[in-house]
């Protein structure tokens, strides 16, 4: 039987954003290029269109700068014979948009690829029916509500055979808190700007990496520490939104606008919960592989106050990691990592001591871009997702269980790293 195609979804902000308004369309949103931080922003009336207009605003491919080895190694590892190539394809999704619009597109995008490698001749006696679907960050999250859909239909529509996940912020991450509220944040890369606060609180999916797990607020007892109650945010947020509300000339309220933005957040969350991978998958959850980041210092609380001007946020500063529970990835807090439908014991977890003395530039890497934006390069990853996704692979894998885990649940291939 035939590897089925892969399709590799990117984090927030990891596809690139052009205008093709102009006819030669430019560029918006680059790895490596500034950032128009005015021109990613939408329009408060209505979030699907960009707020200077006339503009169309289209996503790009992920960066190969960050996926390029994760979707060459599926591409030469996945295919056994050099002329029957298992195709591998990136999906360049508009990451500002609420997750639910992106994971319809991912829909419609399944299918055309499965129409598309059916016409490859080694496929055509055997057309796919499925796909495999990796998702970094955000994309795991898309690939989340893509599945709530999926298991609603008849099985032998269903188009998704396995699913790899890595660091996904199924619960949420703090860096979404520093982001809107103070325009920092790791995000959207290691050297962040105040400028991009503005176009941050104007952005739906932004606000749906919420932090929901336990204990992500602090608060006084009795005081309600709800993140996706408007009256529980700081003035702050308001008055940008108002502010930019006026320039655009748009008719919604700023705190309409951030409750629209809270209540598609709660949606996702909701139906994320929900979830139920033994009627979106075959095999359930083992058809599922989560890979979490640990070991890095990453943000796990904001202190949620009230004075006179109203809520007020202050950010508590990063645990020390080597309480693994208390760490993450740098950018998503282990407690962030953890799906409602999916046990600590399936967890498979890494960190920076899993490099390698030959890893030394990557090593580097991880220092200048933080483990959470790293994971698809890491060598012992991307072994990882190969072996899960072809059963004849033969790379050593091994991975670390969940802290609190002493027998995780994994496939018989996976060892536990020792020490």
């Amino acid at each position: 039987m035939l590897q089925p195609p892969v399709v590799v979804l990117p984090g927030i902000t990891a596809t690139g954003l052009e205008d093709h308004y102009p006819l030669d369309p430019e560029t918006v949103w680059s790895a490596i290029r500034p950032r128009d931080y005015p021109r990613i922003a939408l329009h408060p009336d209505d979030v699907r269109y960009e707020a200077q207009e006339p503009a169309r605003v289209l996503a790009r491919s992920p960066f190969g700068l960050v996926y390029g080895d994760l979707v060459a190694a599926l591409r030469h590892d996945l295919t056994r014979r050099a002329d029957q190539p298992t195709p591998v394809f990136g999906f360049g999704y508009d990451w500002r948009q609420d997750c639910a619009r992106s994971a319809q597109q991912l829909g419609a995008f399944v299918e055309e690829v499965l129409s598309r490698t059916a016409l490859l001749p080694h496929y055509r006696r055997e057309p796919p029916s499925q796909v495999d679907l990796v998702g970094h960050s955000m994309g795991g999250l898309v690939v989340a509500r893509y599945l709530c859909d999926v298991q609603e239909v008849p099985r032998a529509r269903r188009r998704v055979r396995r699913v790899v996940t890595l660091g996904t912020p199924f619960r949420g991450s703090m860096d979404s808190m520093l982001k809107i509220a103070t325009g920092m944040g790791t995000l959207t890369g290691a050297d962040p700007r105040d400028r991009e606060r503005e176009s941050a609180r104007t952005i739906p999916a932004l606000y749906q990496l919420l932090p929901s797990y336990e204990g992500a607020v602090e608060a006084e007892s009795g005081t309600s520490t709800d993140l996706f109650d408007v009256e529980n945010w700081q003035r702050s947020v308001l008055e940008t939104l108002e502010e930019f509300r006026k320039r655009q000339r748009a008719e919604t309220s700023a705190a309409a606008l951030l409750e629209a933005h809270l209540k598609s957040a709660r949606d996702l969350v909701a139906a994320v919960n929900e979830l139920e991978p033994r009627r979106a998958l075959a095999g359930g959850l083992d058809d599922w592989l989560a890979v979490v980041g640990l070991g890095e210092r990453t943000h796990q609380s904001v202190r949620l106050t009230r004075d006179r001007r109203g809520p007020r946020f202050s950010f508590v500063e990063p645990p020390d990691a080597s309480t693994l529970e208390l760490g993450g990835d740098g950018t998503v807090p282990f407690r962030g990592a953890c799906p409602d439908f999916m046990p600590a014991k399936r967890l498979a977890c890494v960190t920076t001591r899993e490099l390698s003395f030959w890893e030394i530039r990557d090593r580097l890497l991880v220092e200048f871009a933080g483990l959470h934006a790293f994971l698809p390069k890491m060598n012992l990853v991307q072994r990882l997702v190969l072996r899960f996704l072809n059963d004849d692979y033969r790379g050593r894998c091994e991975a670390r269980p969940a802290p609190g885990v002493t027998s995780p649940q994994w496939p018989a291939w996976l060892r536990p790293i020792a020490g």
